[in-house]
């Protein structure tokens, strides 16, 4: 057995307690914090393992991450998206695909409370500590409506953290627009992620073959897209009240951004040990080196205080159970997608001036800088289409993107 098959078997983790535990922001976010030094130590075994390791996914479990944003009958924090995005800037300070994994899957608890109740009964049936991975990337298969419900027979790419979960989401544009819950017992994985980034969140190919699903397990996406999913009723969480394109790459977003302030942190660190090799001067007394500081150092502080602002008005129109504008949607997809451009450029820059010693695997910067790179191309984040969808609302064209 490789170590990937030994370490997927190696999660059936019981929780210390089904009680219901109240944590404040503030308490979360520190907790956060406390694992950069963890993560960053771990990260080089963590990214040769592919997946997060045992240890690392049990004191995310322990210390309640996956937990957030799940509603709270069960098993729920009381917190909501927003500290989900802060907790993932800092996890990614220390390593940013261990930070995705625990985004992932604490938005995705979230998710669930989308679905109608018999679906989160069955899910956290027998523990609150459960996880899910989704699959949106449809590589060929189909799909046959049944009285029983949907048999699936597939497969989906980008899988994140599914060798970590206990149950797997997949997205059907075939006939329906729906979102399909299967457990993980189902799910055959297809070992293909050897990827240049983001290699240790575990994004495999998932392989179904003509699994059932039932109809309390099939959700309308229309529903959680236009904010009018069971979760608006049930739930006190704003983002259960809001269209989920607005806000849905927040924390992808904010994991990248973390990543690239991790890059900072470590030449804030490292640098005053640094001579330049031709002039022998001390590296942090160069202006140009000082220069390339600042202006990363701004790039991500325009980053998170854009994704902030997003929260706010998140929180705000949420409260209020208003409608946004499209006008509005646009434009926070437009600041989302920006961040992460912005973040681009911080890290590029740090790497650039990180120096030769940089390209080395036992680099922070350099793994760092590769799970920017590899993160930036998922899907909810790419950064041409909210532009275009902005300047089409912006000028009175009807938008021509679901993601919006």
């Amino acid at each position: 057995m490789t170590e990937l098959a030994a370490a997927a078997t190696s999660f059936a983790v019981e929780p210390e307690s089904n009680e219901f535990e109240k944590i404040s922001r503030e308490e979360m976010i520190a907790r956060a914090k406390a694992f950069i030094p963890i993560l960053r130590e771990r990260a080089a075994r963590t990214e040769a393992l592919r997946q997060l390791p045992q240890d690392t996914y049990e004191d995310f479990r322990r210390a309640k991450i996956f937990r957030i944003a799940q509603p709270a009958p069960y098993g729920g924090v009381g917190l909501d998206i927003d500290t989900i995005n802060d907790v993932v800037f800092e996890l990614a300070r220390g390593d940013p695909s261990a930070a995705w994994v625990a985004g992932f899957f604490a938005l995705h608890n979230h998710t669930l409370g989308t679905y109608e109740k018999a679906a989160q009964d069955e899910y956290w049936a027998d523990s609150f500590d459960r996880n899910m991975a989704t699959a949106s990337a449809f590589v060929r298969g189909g799909f046959e409506d049944t009285d029983q419900g949907v048999i699936v027979t597939g497969e989906w790419d980008f899988s994140s953290g599914i060798p970590n979960a206990d149950w797997l989401q997949i997205y059907r544009f075939e006939g329906k627009t729906q979102q399909l819950l299967i457990p993980r017992h189902s799910v055959e994985i297809v070992d293909v992620w050897h990827t240049m980034g983001a290699r240790a969140t575990g994004s495999n190919r998932v392989k179904l073959d003509k699994v059932l699903v039932p109809p309390h397990r099939c959700l309308d996406a229309t529903l959680a897209a236009r904010g009018q999913s069971y979760g608006r009723k049930a739930y006190p969480s704003v983002y259960y009240k809001l269209p989920s394109p607005m806000w849905g790459g927040s924390g992808v977003a904010s994991i990248i951004v973390g990543a690239a302030q991790g890059m900072i942190d470590c030449l804030v660190e490292q640098a005053p040990r640094r001579r330049e090799m031709t002039t022998g001067e001390k590296f942090i007394e160069r202006p140009a080196n000082q220069r390339r500081l600042a202006v990363s150092s701004v790039e991500i502080d325009s980053a998170r205080l854009l994704l902030k602002e997003n929260s706010r008005l998140c929180y705000e129109r949420g409260m209020a159970e208003y409608e946004p504008t499209m006008l509005e949607r646009a434009t926070m997809r437009r600041n989302m997608t920006y961040c992460v451009k912005l973040a681009l450029d911080a890290s590029y820059r740090i790497f650039e001036v990180a120096g030769a010693h940089a390209i080395y695997d036992e680099s922070h910067i350099q793994r760092a800088y590769r799970d920017v790179s590899a993160m930036s191309h998922a899907l909810a984040i790419t950064w041409d289409v909210p532009l275009e969808q902005y300047g089409r609302v912006a000028w009175g064209l009807p938008p021509n993107s679901p993601m919006l």
